[in-house]
């Protein structure tokens, strides 16, 4: 009898460990820094633009990839969006006004460390008049390897980003843009 009383509690440990993450999945990501108590949740991008096509074999693949949830592997450029010696300045359409806290931007720097230079974000609630909400600087990451670049917005509230990167070196890498929503 106790035996079987032990299989069973052991049997039950998955589902209640999957109950639990399933729960803390529908409460939001916690994506919180030292005393920052916001949780996310990822929201979803309706449509994305670029005032410059990607280059090389990126203007095969098109910005979409931008958004699609695929992150593309560290090293050549395979499935990266690439804009080679270019700044594009990438529109992103929400489908409606949300409080965005983060911006996450996969992203591979190639010829140094410091590749991404400057990131420019602009915020527009008709998608024709955007003001500049803030520039931000000081991206490193190690040569040919991807890494994310994390930007806290604090609390904005816009349907329409424009994200203008800056380059040094050989030109901009990215992967996958991320929009976290503030949930409530």
């Amino acid at each position: 009898m106790q035996k079987r009383d032990m299989n069973l509690f052991f049997k039950s440990i998955p589902l209640f460990l999957s109950l639990l993450m399933f729960a803390s999945f529908l409460k939001g990501q916690n994506r919180s820094i030292n005393g920052d108590g916001r949780k996310f949740k990822l929201a979803p991008v309706q449509k994305v633009t670029s005032s410059i096509g990607p280059t090389m074999d990126g203007g095969r693949l098109g910005v979409n990839r931008l958004i699609d949830g695929q992150l593309p592997a560290s090293g050549w450029r395979s499935t990266w969006t690439v804009w080679m010696k270019k700044n594009p300045s990438i529109d992103f359409d929400l489908g409606e006004e949300k409080r965005i806290g983060v911006i996450r931007i996969y992203f591979q720097p190639w010829d140094r460390a410091d590749e991404l230079m400057e990131l420019k974000v602009e915020v527009s609630s008709d998608g024709e008049n955007f003001i500049l909400f803030n520039e931000y600087k000081g991206f490193v990451a190690e040569k040919g390897k991807a890494v994310w670049a994390e930007v806290d917005l604090r609390a904005v509230k816009a349907q329409h980003f424009r994200i203008t990167p800056k380059y040094q070196g050989w030109g901009n890498q990215w992967g996958e843009v991320e929009f976290w929503e503030i949930n409530k």
